[in-house]
């Protein structure tokens, strides 16, 4: 292949998986639900991230971070966002002033007053009511999502697991399986219950 056919099929690669090609789906907004706060956070992140030469202002990423916040959240910034556009620098409270200049702290407040903070007590309930109703490809997928908040050992963590599985799928799981390798057991169970 000649070099000016392979500089001409580079460019249309490149201009394939371009980033001026990818779009991105409206953002989600965030009302107070503790579980939602980490991916209102990542989303915005992201787009800011890909987005940056929109937000050379750091205030603008905390005014973009704005628009997402509805009802309680909303209400929470409100005051914040009052006090920056109606006075002067000199006059606001300084926790305001930092907010707009540091997004960081914008983040700081928000988590400070809208995350859950006892991930360890949420996740321990909502792992004991966490049960195989229909699918347990969707059932490990929820146990393993909240199993990360949790420190419990690979035995308690399979205890857990496999209790709450289906009759069927455990009977299946009890036959051919020693209960040593969460990952294992999951894929099985996955696999019982698919046939």
């Amino acid at each position: 292949m000649s070099s000016q056919s392979e500089r001409v099929m580079l460019s249309q690669e490149a201009s394939i998986f371009s980033a001026d090609k990818i779009k991105i789906s409206t953002l989600n907004l965030y009302h107070d639900d503790q579980d939602k706060l980490e991916a209102y956070l990542v989303q915005i992140k992201l787009y800011i991230k890909r987005h940056s030469f929109q937000f050379k202002f750091i205030e603008n990423k905390v005014l973009f971070a704005f628009i997402y916040l509805k009802d309680n959240a909303f209400t929470w910034f409100h005051h914040y966002l009052t006090n920056y556009l109606q006075k002067k620098s000199e006059e606001r409270e300084e926790e305001i002033n930092m907010i707009f200049r540091d997004s960081q702290m914008f983040e700081k407040c928000l988590r400070r007053v809208f995350e859950n903070i006892d991930k360890k007590c949420t996740a321990k309930r909502q792992l004991y009511n966490l049960r195989q109703k229909i699918f347990a490809a969707t059932y490990s997928i929820s146990f393993q999502h909240i199993a990360m908040n949790m420190k419990w050992d690979d035995a308690a963590l399979i205890s857990q697991f496999y209790q709450k599985l289906q009759e069927k799928v455990k009977n299946e799981i009890a036959k051919i399986d020693k209960l040593v390798d969460l990952q294992k057991i999951i894929f099985r169970a996955v696999i019982i219950d698919n046939r």
